[in-house]
């Protein structure tokens, strides 16, 4: 099995022909690629993420996906990649009570592995962004190199003097639960209190402007801003408030202001802790916000007295949407072999 050698063992083994597929499992979206050894997509699909079902429904539909789309390559495939939301228990390529998938908890990487009878690697989407950076992207002539998201929810990847860090169950990654507010606010939907997440994701954001909303005294021309009407209608959204900022809404700028207080007291964490030499930076939040939010991280950083450490690059990902698609990718062409050690689910292959 080519898993027991090294990363640029396999690299050399590969010859023409050889496809990898690569999995990012998102809370509303599941994108399948067929790719060659150089990353490059033949063929990509998009499914909807299930909204219900059991353990094994969503190995299902990947494995379905696959044999459907790819059948005449089947043979050819070497390996299967896998980015997922978590977390996870990776030693037996299950998902743990995942915040932002409908189904929580279930099976993954085995299922797949025994049905397809070829070897999955399976990482935390941001561990596959961060990889994936690193082999195709940003990070390539980097050994320091951390990915962190702002989307549905907040979470990253680290890889510090080339090691890609992971843990003991492969959840080292998860900054989005960084404790950046003590008096705890807000609750996070892992059930924490004060968490990054609750204040600057995608799907909490509507839940923090309605609190400052609440606590602001508020000018009469904050009061005739769609904002406010939206907030009183019970109609707000992350994407109405960065909208309305973009045309200049003082409201809406006001809270993306104080958003950003705590995404760059997240970076400002992230920084001190891992040391990189360059962030890369994606999520559906912060890509189609670039000068609200990775700018405005970048230039808060700067002016930031608490960081210990020389300033990294900090940078949007040039892989838009399918940046955690091309870590999965990564994970297949080239495993790293700390996270291949603990893919205990692969001796069964």
């Amino acid at each position: 099995m080519m898993y027991g050698k090294s990363s640029d063992e396999c690299i050399k083994g590969m010859v023409m022909g050889e496809h990898f597929v690569g999995v990012d499992i998102g809370g509303t979206w599941i994108r399948i690629a067929l790719t060659t050894s150089n990353g490059s997509i033949e063929n990509k699909i998009v499914v909807r993420t299930p909204r219900e079902g059991d353990r094994y429904t969503i190995a299902n539909l990947i494995v379905e996906a696959i044999r459907t789309n790819f059948k005449e390559h089947l043979e050819k495939i070497k390996a299967i990649g896998i980015g997922t939301a978590g977390p996870m228990d990776l030693s037996r390529g299950v998902v743990i009570n995942a915040p932002n998938i409908p189904i929580r908890t279930f099976e993954l990487a085995q299922p797949i592995q025994e049905a397809l009878k070829k070897p999955v690697i399976m990482a935390n989407d941001c561990i596959a962004g961060v990889w994936g950076e690193k082999i195709f992207g940003l990070g390539r002539d980097y050994e320091n190199v951390v990915y962190i998201t702002i989307s549905t929810g907040i979470g990253g990847g680290m890889i510090v003097n080339g090691n890609l860090l992971l843990g003991k169950m492969g959840n080292a990654h998860e900054i989005g639960h960084i404790v950046v507010d003590v008096s705890g606010r807000m609750r996070c939907g892992c059930g924490g209190y004060g968490h990054w997440e609750a204040y600057a994701s995608g799907a909490n954001i509507p839940r923090f402007a309605s609190l400052l909303l609440e606590e602001w005294s508020l000018t009469e021309e904050e009061k005739d801003s769609e904002v406010y009407k939206a907030y009183r209608e019970g109609n707000l959204s992350s994407e109405l408030i960065y909208s309305a900022a973009k045309r200049g809404d003082r409201l809406a700028l006001r809270i993306v202001d104080e958003v950003n207080r705590y995404n760059i007291a997240g970076f400002e964490n992230v920084i001190n802790l891992y040391d990189p030499e360059i962030i890369v930076v994606g999520g559906s939040v912060a890509l189609k916000n670039k000068e609200l939010v990775i700018d405005r991280v970048r230039e808060g950083v700067k002016r930031s007295q608490g960081v210990v450490t020389e300033l990294p690059r900090i940078e949007p990902t040039a892989f838009g949407d399918d940046v955690v698609l091309i870590g999965a990718i990564a994970l297949a062409v080239k495993p790293p072999q700390t996270l291949i050690k603990m893919l205990k689910y692969l001796q069964y292959l």
